[in-house]
């Protein structure tokens, strides 16, 4: 969680928007942002190191786990974790499912006002579930809801790759695309399934491995 000195959190809704932990790993390994950990093509979401994971230091093949940092542009709220010389906080996760859990973990335990939406109701029902949260937030909708097909984020830089609506819809609509090409080690899948927020899980309604 993030603050500034010259706003009061009441004053705004955050809208935090969650993603299923596996397909959100797998758009954090084709767009990793600020978030930094030894990855390569061959395995990822590396969870537990395997044997191509040797490179980048992890010796001992399915043993422990691999561990992530993020970098965040404001001091972040509670660890408190003091800038670099280069003005650059990062925060240290045990893996990338711990990240997943903290982050949303500290969304939905916050004090002050906010509003969860899980990405898959925006990209199926996206009209309902927008005009919920725009009524919500005492907003009124126009009487014409349009889509967008375009990726919003844009296909350039680190967007580069990004999906657009339909493709979303075709991606996340088939269940067995859900698993493809990723998480195929049963080390990985084991971590998973033991170390995942077991109540975000069960309130978002998102399934195991």
């Amino acid at each position: 969680m993030f603050h500034h000195t010259n706003f009061l959190q009441n004053d705004f809704l955050p809208v935090v928007i969650i993603k299923d932990p596996i397909t959100w790993m797998a758009s954090m390994c084709r767009h990793g942002y600020e978030t930094r950990w030894w990855r390569v093509p061959q395995h990822c979401p590396n969870l537990v190191p395997n044997r191509w994971d040797k490179k980048g230091g992890y010796k001992v093949i399915g043993e422990g786990e691999i561990a992530v940092r993020v970098r965040f542009a404001t001091p972040y709220i509670g660890y408190e974790p003091e800038p670099d010389n280069k003005n650059r906080t990062f925060v240290n996760y045990t893996s990338m499912v711990d990240l997943w859990n903290t982050w949303y973990g500290q969304w939905y335990d916050a004090e002050f006002p906010r509003l969860m939406v899980r990405f898959e109701d925006l990209l199926f029902h996206a009209e309902e579930t927008i005009t919920k949260v725009c009524e919500c937030g005492g907003g009124k909708m126009q009487k014409k809801f349009r889509y967008m097909e375009a990726p919003a984020k844009g296909t350039t830089g680190v967007h580069s790759g990004s999906a657009g609506f339909l493709a979303s819809l075709v991606n996340y609509g088939n269940s067995t695309l859900r698993m493809k090409d990723i998480m195929k080690w049963e080390k990985d899948s084991e971590y998973f399934n033991e170390h995942v927020d077991k109540d975000l899980m069960e309130l978002f309604e998102y399934s195991y491995l």
